[in-house]
């Protein structure tokens, strides 16, 4: 007996065969479509703009590889925090809830770090911090955090003999740093590192641009030898300036990870004998790093420096991870993954610790000379 389909039937299962053909069409559609990393940095910055140049450089790499999970492609959603903590919120949130990220990296400032953290926590994200110095970026307890860059404590751990030997015991020496958690600890570990012999100290808005009378008042100090604990390029150079300007002459230093060959372009002469030290050169024999080095040149024109190549190992390591965890969603699986692994970045070889925090090897002694940044063996 063949059965025959009232009218309404029919309208009812002619629907339900479209909405699986277009359920198919979508599964299809969500194959190949891309997975979206989230960047966040002040991109009205200098170091901003590096940052996302990097970034995007990774996903530009890995794109041209074939992308990951079957040929999907890294889509880069970047949003400017402004190095507010406020303004990182917003994007942060901004990416979860209209981009649909779930993976973000980047920044570089640990206070919109250590703010944006929680928003991440809540939503299930995974962060890859490329560049917040604060130990605390590692300590949240949340395990889907990791951090590529050294902490202000490994610095001052390397560091410390390099400034004891610029100015030993009889020295005058001055610290400005920026005003926010980061400059806080610089100044404090300072301090303790040369007790009597600081003869000056200060801190600066994020958005100070005029440094007269900071300057003013440190050259009455007298001081032999001042370091600088700026994250921000357009600050610190303009500092420099300031001082050369003012005719105080005194040795000068930037804290590890803060030099930048933009800042040392913008500061000219004022920059000249500046030292520091920092985990990444562009000269660091590897085959990635000549490759990456190689790529990030042609794109945009300069070699990269350090915070280029943090942002593009966040998002390498993110695709890599992706691609070895078998998913995009599961945030917890590509965490584990990224904990369990060694991976090869331009730098060697990265692992991390239970705390997400990746091994930085050796700080390089830097000083400006001739206008270049040049590493001193």
């Amino acid at each position: 007996m063949r059965l025959s389909l009232s009218s309404p039937l029919k309208n009812t299962v002619a629907r339900g065969l479209l909405g699986l053909a277009a359920f198919g069409m979508s599964a299809a559609a969500f194959a190949q479509a891309p997975i979206k990393v989230g960047v966040l940095f002040p991109t009205k910055t200098v170091n901003g703009k590096q940052g996302v140049q990097g970034a995007q450089l990774a996903a530009d790499m890995l794109n041209a590889a074939g992308g990951v999970l079957g040929g999907r492609k890294i889509e880069i959603v970047s949003y400017d925090t402004n190095l507010s903590p406020v303004d990182g919120v917003a994007a942060v949130q901004r990416m979860i809830d209209q981009d649909r990220v779930k993976i973000i990296t980047g920044e570089l400032s640990s206070p919109v770090a250590l703010a944006a953290i929680p928003v991440i926590r809540a939503e299930g994200g995974l962060f890859i911090a490329a560049v917040p110095k604060h130990p605390d970026v590692t300590r949240s307890g949340y395990d889907r955090v990791f951090r590529l860059n050294s902490t202000t404590v490994m610095d001052a751990v390397a560091f410390d003999g390099i400034l004891k030997g610029k100015a030993p015991s009889g020295k005058k020496v001055a610290i400005i740093a920026e005003n926010n958690d980061y400059g806080r600890i610089t100044s404090e570990a300072f301090k303790k590192l040369f007790g009597a012999q600081v003869v000056f100290s200060d801190m600066f808005g994020m958005t100070q641009s005029d440094f007269n009378s900071i300057i003013t008042n440190l050259r009455q100090s007298g001081a032999d030898m001042t370091c600088l604990a700026s994250s921000n390029v357009e600050q610190w150079s303009n500092i420099l300036r300031v001082m050369s300007d003012l005719n105080f002459k005194t040795d000068r230093c930037i804290l590890p990870g803060l030099i930048n060959a933009d800042g040392v372009k913008l500061a000219g002469k004022a920059a000249e004998g500046l030292f520091s030290a920092d985990i990444y050169v562009p000269t660091i024999d590897t085959e990635f790093n000549k490759r990456f080095v190689s790529a990030y040149s042609a794109k945009y024109g300069k070699a990269p420096e350090k915070l280029e190549a943090l942002a593009f190992e966040a998002v390498w390591l993110a695709g890599q991870a992706i691609a070895k965890a078998g998913t995009a969603d599961d945030t917890a699986k590509i965490a584990a993954t990224l904990r369990a692994g060694s991976w090869v970045v331009p730098r060697g070889t990265v692992r991390f610790d239970a705390q997400g925090q990746a091994n930085v090897g050796d700080l390089l002694r830097l000083e400006v000379r001739n206008g270049t940044i040049t590493q001193i063996k």
